[in-house]
């Protein structure tokens, strides 16, 4: 095996533990409610904790990586999630379980913040295509899959999904450390931006907690306001600052590159559609569908296979299509299988809605590849590690305003505490299910989560490629 395999070998490994995670996760939430006895808004946030790591840490880590090198970095990512994993299996309540998801986060930001840099480092750009459409379909794959283990695991033991993390991440260290090469850092002078991170980490904070907490406590609430305000002001002085930072934690000039920030924007926009129905999915097939979580899992794969397939067919329609027209294409197809998708709900036909999770994960995929090759060809070297970061926060904060954008439009048609009820599977008996409410809520969120793509589109083909771009 030549090198350039053993790379991506390495990265998609990390990319496939840290996904199968997330999605098995999402199947035991039910289960893991009952046994530790807590609330849904605390097991919201053991989903919610890996996501803020994730998000907070991702661009420390990757402007780091570009000081420092990335090998030791990534590798390292392997021993957080592994030491996560093991806490989280071992957890006796709520509180502890959160912790261990904020330390495998960290792991997660670890990875994750250095993958798609070490592919670039590694590949030219006519290869680099490729070794990013292996790496999004093993993505597809593990979402694909991840239900499934999730709902075998859980049968077993809720605990055993976390333990199953342990020996991929101790694999993963091996075969990282003995296979990367460290590239060498042309600029490695100037201090780390302590001041940035602060001020950055404080804006994703009061962010992903105010957006987080809004739908249960209400929106007019006092500490939510205060939360959203603190949130701008820290965003708009850590900008302030780092237009003055000789070495900032995130150079504001990379957003000057028209290239770049199309393709960071219509990420960010393109991952509220795809986190937020994937959310719909699951409440509407654990809700009024009827189906057990595992079932529910099963029933996903329409959709994570056609992601995880068109991701990979991508970069062999990149040889004869411009990546920005696979990446408009990819758009429309997300947008019109959101929008109409709510005319397969009324239908209550599985065999409908499964065509338009196949159109929807087609238009993901095909979106996924060229659009992650454009923003990582669009930076320089010394800036690979904070490019593939502020591509790592957006994907989260995306996720985060998806599934808060749901939780939202439904809650304004059945209250909180059935929303709730419904994601976990856990009615109490004689509660009444407004369905007709409950599924007129799921419809107009499919239609906004499309409105998103739609916005992406004019974004995303916003600049022009050269002809050898791709190449």
């Amino acid at each position: 095996m030549n090198y350039g395999n053993k790379v991506i070998l390495t990265s998609s490994l990390g990319s496939f533990l840290s996904v199968v995670n997330s999605t098995s996760l999402l199947i035991a939430v039910p289960t893991i409610m009952i046994e530790l006895n807590t609330t849904f808004f605390l097991v919201l946030w053991v989903l919610i904790s890996y996501s803020l790591a994730l998000t907070v840490f991702s661009p420390v880590f990757g402007k780091y990586s570009d000081k420092i090198g990335r090998k030791k970095l990534y590798s390292s990512g392997y021993i957080f999630f592994f030491i996560g994993s093991m806490v989280a299996g071992l957890s006796i309540n709520a509180d502890m379980l959160i912790f261990s998801r904020i330390i495998q986060g960290i792991g997660g930001a670890l990875l994750f913040s250095n993958s798609l840099a070490i592919l670039t480092d590694t590949f030219k750009a006519i290869e680099l295509k490729k070794a990013i459409a292996i790496n999004a379909a093993v993505i597809g794959f593990g979402t694909a899959i991840g239900p499934i283990i999730g709902g075998l695991l859980t049968a077993l033991n809720w605990r055993t999904i976390f333990f199953f993390n342990a020996p991929i991440a101790i694999i993963g260290y091996f075969i990282s450390w003995r296979t990367l090469t460290e590239v060498k850092r042309e600029h490695l002078a100037g201090k780390f931006d302590y001041k940035g991170s602060v001020l950055f980490s404080s804006f994703l904070v009061f962010l992903i907690v105010s957006l987080s907490t809004g739908p249960f406590v209400g929106w007019s609430d006092p500490i939510i306001i205060s939360m959203l305000v603190l949130s701008v002001a820290s965003l708009i002085s850590f900008v302030v600052m780092e237009k003055r930072t000789i070495d900032p934690l995130i150079s504001m000039h990379l957003f000057g590159r028209r290239a770049f920030s199309s393709a960071a924007f219509s990420t960010l926009l393109n991952s509220v559609s795809r986190f937020s129905l994937i959310f719909i999915l699951i409440l509407y097939l654990q809700g009024p569908a009827g189906f057990s979580p595992l079932i529910a899992g099963f029933l996903m794969v329409p959709y994570a296979g056609a992601m995880g397939f068109m991701s990979y067919y991508s970069s062999s329609l990149m040889a004869h299509i411009q990546g920005i027209t696979l990446q408009i294409i990819g758009l429309v197809l997300v947008a019109a299988g959101s929008i109409t998708f709510p005319l397969t709900i009324s239908a209550h036909s599985y065999a409908l809605i499964a065509i338009f999770m196949i159109i929807t994960g087609l238009g993901i995929g095909m979106f996924y590849t060229p659009n992650n090759a454009s923003l990582m060809l669009s930076v320089d070297g010394g800036d690979r590690g904070v490019a593939a970061s502020i591509r790592t926060l957006f994907l989260n904060i995306g996720s985060v305003v998806g599934m808060t954008m749901v939780f939202t439009i439904v809650a304004s048609f059945v209250p909180m505490a059935t929303v709730g009820d419904i994601f976990i599977g856990s009615l109490s008996t004689g509660v009444h299910i407004p369905a007709a409410a409950f599924i007129e809520g799921l419809a107009i969120s499919f239609i906004v989560a499309g409105i998103f793509s739609l916005v992406a589109i004019p974004i995303a083909g916003s600049y022009k490629v050269r002809k050898d771009s791709w190449k």
